[in-house]
């Protein structure tokens, strides 16, 4: 966490707003003791009971700027410093695995297991460290190559060590681009450098057989394909066979792999694809493990629906507090990105100072703009037959139809909830997440509405690997051959 700099003005104590978010807050107490403040040191005053929430805007808890104010100068310095200690006294996950050339999957099991002291940001205590690296020689788990190279083999000679099952291995999934993973498999130290001393097994002829020479471990095993390619081909012969887009995802949640493919017409439903499954022995050894039509893949399904020509738009708005009147309003065809209305709304109220840290927007930003029933006809025109898509859906459907209710018009089809589409649910639900995902724009409305657009294209283009259907040889008919024939 970057420490917050210390401003050389603080405001005064008119201009400070009765609630501020974690980073204010952090800001606040820094300009008003000197103290390198951050975010974390208000989550332990929080923690501690020292702090608590008082309000929340759009999802986040704000924290009374006076109690903050309040909090007793030694008791926060030493918060700071402790921290500080800390920072200097350990390392993150990916630090630790490069100092003492572990993998980081062993850095967090051995955190897991109380093996390394474990605290603050997710760091480890160095010293927790560099103790494991000198008492836990052989309990690290390393790559498919570095165990060839352990044994002093070929790549192509380990492959017959694991059909051969000599060697147990553990997996997981390594991103790679920003859709798609690919399992690593890693083994136990220990387990490969026990296989040098395996009996019957003459490692020196292995290492001595020359470069495209089958291995002499071939005798041990017969190498089959894994559940991956197996699973990826069962999948592209899934969207050749029926000309549609098919995606496969190997969960890390669950150790299985979740399939899902277009439904256009002609499309085969689950019964179909299940039935396939099973009549492919290849594949149907792992059906156990594979999960039709996921979750993740009729949201998918509907991100592209809504992502087509003259379907929906993207609204967002800025507001003069969390349930406030709405003093921005923008509106994006979701297909194109383009902007169809991007406007200040000059509220009957004041903008609280709490919505201002958040938007930066000022009341008299808006004072000469135009009031809610002259901007009304416009979100009515650029949202008409039109799914209306709102990161936060019941957040901006409410503020539209307070707004509205006060200015004494008529909703029409704004009012329907049927005809809203809440990205921020349905990105949570895509991800498999049970927690509220902020959006991470800059809070100004045709800005969430760009970043609001990037959520849906991302979810439209699935998970995992997409598998898109082969061009089909053309047959040439019987007869136009032997039209084409030339005489001899």
């Amino acid at each position: 966490m970057t420490e917050t700099t210390v401003l050389e003005q603080p405001p005064s104590a008119e201009q400070l707003p009765e609630a501020l978010g974690a980073r204010r807050i952090a800001g606040l107490l820094a300009q008003r003791r000197g103290l390198p403040v951050t975010s974390d040191d208000v989550q332990r005053l929080v923690t501690d009971g020292y702090l608590s929430a008082v309000d929340e805007y759009k999802g986040w808890p704000m924290y009374s700027t006076a109690d903050a104010l309040a909090v007793d100068a030694a008791l926060l310095e030493g918060i700071v410093e402790e921290r500080r200690a800390w920072l200097a006294a350990s390392l993150t996950r990916d630090e630790a695995a490069e100092r003492i050339g572990w993998h980081w999957r062993d850095i967090a099991r051995m955190g897991s297991e109380g093996r390394i002291t474990v605290g603050a940001q997710d760091r480890y205590l160095t010293a927790d460290v560099d103790r494991l690296a000198a008492e836990a020689e052989g309990e690290q788990y390393i790559t498919a190559q570095a165990a060839a190279d352990v044994l002093e083999i070929r790549p192509a000679d380990w492959k017959y060590v694991e059909a051969a099952g000599w060697a147990a291995a553990d997996s997981y999934e390594q991103p790679v681009g920003r859709y798609r993973t690919v399992s690593v498999a890693l083994f136990r130290l220990g387990d490969v450098q026990a296989l040098r001393d395996l009996p019957g097994v003459d490692w020196e002829a292995v290492r001595g057989a020359p470069k495209g020479k089958v291995s002499p471990l071939r005798e041990y095993a017969r190498l089959a394909p894994s559940r991956a390619d197996v699973v990826r081909g069962f999948c592209q012969e899934l969207a050749d066979r029926h000309q549609v887009t098919v995606w496969a995802w190997s969960s890390p949640y669950t150790g299985g792999w979740e399939v899902d493919w277009e439904r256009l017409d002609g499309a085969p439903t689950r019964k179909q694809v299940a039935a396939e499954l099973a009549q492919e022995p290849a594949v149907a050894s792992y059906a156990k493990e594979i999960a039709l039509c996921p979750t993740w893949g009729r949201i998918t399904r509907r991100a592209r629906q809504l992502l087509e020509p003259d379907v929906a738009v993207i609204l967002d708005t800025e507001t003069t507090s969390l349930s406030g009147q709405t003093i921005e309003i923008a509106i994006i065809d979701a297909a194109t990105g383009k902007k169809r209305l991007s406007t200040l709304v000059k509220p009957t109220e004041k903008i609280s100072q709490g919505a201002f840290w958040v938007h930066g927007i000022r009341d008299a930003d808006v004072a000469d703009a135009r009031p809610w029933e002259k901007v009304l006809p416009l979100v009515r025109k650029h949202t008409r037959d039109r799914v209306i898509c709102a990161y936060n859906s019941s957040f901006d459907r409410s503020i539209v139809m307070g707004d509205t209710e006060r200015a004494e018009k008529k909703p029409l089809h704004l009012e329907p909830d049927e005809n809203w589409f809440c990205l921020m649910n349905a990105y949570a639900d895509w991800l498999g997440s049970n927690r509220w995902l902020p959006l991470g724009g800059r809070h100004r409305a045709l800005g969430d509405c760009h970043s609001a657009r990037q959520v849906l294209q991302e979810m439209a283009q699935g998970r995992g690997t997409a598998f898109t259907p082969r061009p089909q040889a053309v047959s040439v008919p019987e007869q136009a051959l032997a039209d084409s024939a030339v005489p001899v």
